[in-house]
């Protein structure tokens, strides 16, 4: 999966604003522009829970 500026928690689309935002540097940007050095996933990706067994 390539990191896309729409993938991070720093990407903010408003409705009344024509343009997205990355709250990294507070300049506008495109969902689809490659992601920066300040990129972090909106969701992390977890590993399966594992069920504890008793002996």
């Amino acid at each position: 999966m390539q990191e896309k500026c729409g993938h991070c928690r720093q990407f903010t689309r408003v409705p009344e604003n024509n343009q997205d935002l990355c709250g990294a540097w507070g300049q506008p940007t495109r969902a689809s522009r490659a992601a920066c050095e300040f990129f972090m996933p909106k969701t992390l990706l977890r590993k399966p829970a594992h069920k504890l067994t008793v002996p």
